[in-house]
């Protein structure tokens, strides 16, 4: 198994197990996301990322890949599960962009992600606020970069070996704070959401 559950790597004494070498996340707090990155979005358009910015409507970023088994599934419905326990809705309050980081994934199966996660979310509404985002190996780089958010492609497995984390970016493309984990703590969500849209940095230690 190559994919894990997301723990802090900084916090390990002992060498990496080999399967987890090079998909560490390293935490750039303030740190910019590249707003002018191209991808394309669930219906086919060029779309640059600073469209979905705007002033007092933080962000959650999501990095998966859509084919993904396990760890990606996990964390997208851990997302899920927390925001249908807020009153906050992507589109209004907030929103959400979900990215995959294999540049051969389609616009066409990021368009069956979406129409699954929306159902799964159970809030229809949401749909103009959630973006599924598919995009050259460049850009993709570039955004992964920006956030510290380590993978790499096991050949043996024929599986991406990454962690689990979404990030809460400010209006303004700033990283506020990481989250890790499959499951996210709806109380936590809101709060870092509340705080991005303030923006505001959270540390670590917070």
């Amino acid at each position: 198994l190559v994919q894990w559950t997301g723990i802090v790597l900084a916090q390990r004494m002992e060498p990496l197990p080999r399967e987890l070498e090079g998909v560490e996340i390293t935490e750039h707090p303030d740190g910019l996301v590249p707003l002018d990155l191209h991808f394309t979005d669930e219906t086919g358009r060029d779309v640059a990322l600073g469209e979905y910015f705007s002033p007092g409507r933080p962000v959650i970023l999501t990095l998966v890949y859509y084919s993904c088994p396990m760890l990606c599934t996990l964390v997208l419905n851990g997302m899920v599960d927390a925001l249908r326990q807020i009153d906050w809705l992507p589109g209004r309050q907030y929103e959400i962009v979900t990215a995959s980081f294999d540049p051969l994934e389609t616009p066409t199966l990021a368009r069956f992600k979406k129409q699954n996660y929306l159902s799964e979310y159970g809030r229809p509404e949401a749909a103009s606020g959630w973006h599924f985002l598919t995009g050259r190996e460049d850009a993709i780089r570039a955004l992964t970069g920006a956030v510290g958010f380590g993978y790499r492609w096991d050949e043996e497995s024929r599986q991406f070996a990454h962690q689990a984390a979404i990030f809460i970016l400010t209006p303004d493309g700033r990283i506020s704070r990481y989250l890790y984990g499959v499951l996210f703590e709806p109380k936590t969500v809101r709060l870092s959401l509340l705080e991005a849209s303030q923006t505001r940095i959270g540390s670590p230690l917070d």
